[in-house]
């Protein structure tokens, strides 16, 4: 079979190919070949890829950037013996060759495309209700579609429940990107007296929302993208993930597992992984996005509706209000805290494994 995503950004789609690659080998004798959409793969993911088949960046021959007509020459020519074609994240309207099945984890947010693409599919896989849900409302998606929801990464095992912190640790782990809203973070911890946010992970907005930082005069480390998420989770008190946009929410998962509670954004699939007042607190988002340039971030590649899990509906993106998350945090006792943290373990346990994923999706794109 023949994947085609991107690789060249340390994110949940990029993340979860590379482990299901490879069990994926383990697993099946079928062969597995990649053809990158982007710039070369991130170094992260090096030693992943080694077990591929093939891998094919059509925008490079070697160390040259290739011009238009020769990377389509290199598509063709990846793609020439593929009978199935999975299309990760990407929603692009070509005469995909073989069975075609398209797995959305976020995309359909953002693509300004026609909904045309959505003849090409034979199969529509989705990684989480409101994804599907998305799919549904905002592009009339009619056809069947298959939740198949991320599941916990293999390299991640359940901690044992925290006690509640002296001194609060606030974490964020993911891409800086504007979709995220992780400069609210940086307003909320301007309100809350000793506390420390730590920041895994990079991208276009580091720059920006360490200036802020400076200019705020908080305590924030950056860091890049780690390779020790575990260890990451053990080393806060509070996970917060105030995206605007989130199809689900593997780091809400995965730092669960580990005992540390989420606070994360009303939006999206993200209430699907936090269990509001029991394994963490879900914020309504209620300030309009013109609101973001004056906290530090940037309103590039935004989403024109996101989806309102409540009333099952879609609606205009907001922002989470800094102040509202500075008192949600303020409310958590240190019982409640403790709490949440066994409720989380206990929760995130039930999520499904990696291996049980693996043959499920093998399952599905060879049925």
């Amino acid at each position: 079979m023949h994947h085609v995503l991107n690789l060249d950004t340390v994110g949940g789609v990029e993340e979860l190919f590379i482990h299901f690659l490879s069990l994926a080998k383990q697993l099946s004798d079928e062969e597995q070949h990649i053809l990158v959409t982007s710039n070369k793969p991130h170094p992260f993911f090096e030693k992943y890829l080694a077990s591929a088949d093939s891998i094919t960046v059509e925008k490079y021959f070697g160390p040259c950037k290739l011009p238009g007509f020769l990377r389509t020459l290199q598509r063709k020519r990846a793609l020439k013996n593929a009978t199935t074609t999975v299309l990760w994240n990407r929603m692009e309207e070509y005469p995909w060759p073989g069975k075609v099945i398209y797995y959305e984890h976020g995309a359909s947010w953002i693509s300004k495309k026609s909904n045309n693409f959505f003849k090409i599919p034979d199969a529509i896989l989705a990684n989480s209700h409101a994804a599907k849900r998305l799919l549904q409302l905002k592009w009339g998606v009619q056809t069947a579609i298959t939740v198949i929801e991320n599941p916990l990464k293999p390299t991640i095992t359940a901690g044992t429940p925290k006690k509640a912190p002296q001194a609060l640790r606030l974490g964020y782990i993911g891409r800086l990107i504007p979709l995220k809203g992780t400069a609210i973070i940086l307003h909320a911890l301007k309100m809350l007296p000793g506390a420390t946010l730590t920041v895994a992970g990079d991208g276009p907005e580091k720059e920006s929302l360490m200036k802020e930082a400076a200019r705020l005069g908080v305590p924030v480390t950056f860091f890049g993208a780690i390779k020790d998420v575990s260890g990451f989770y053990d080393s806060i008190d509070l996970l917060i993930v105030p995206s605007i946009r989130e199809p689900l929410g593997l780091v809400a998962q995965e730092a669960a597992l580990r005992g540390c509670p989420v606070i994360a954004a009303k939006v999206d699939g993200l209430p699907e992984v936090v269990q509001d007042a029991k394994t963490g607190f879900c914020i309504e988002p209620t300030l309009d996005l013109a609101h973001y340039p004056a906290l530090g971030g940037t309103l590039h590649n935004m989403p024109d509706l996101v989806y309102n899990p409540t009333s099952d509906s879609l609606a205009a993106p907001k922002l989470i209000d800094p102040t509202s998350l500075a008192k949600t945090i303020l409310s958590i006792t240190p019982e409640l805290y403790e709490t949440m943290s066994a409720n989380a373990i206990a929760f995130a346990s039930k999520r499904p494994n990696f291996m049980t994923y693996t043959k499920q999706l093998l399952d599905l794109i060879k049925s």
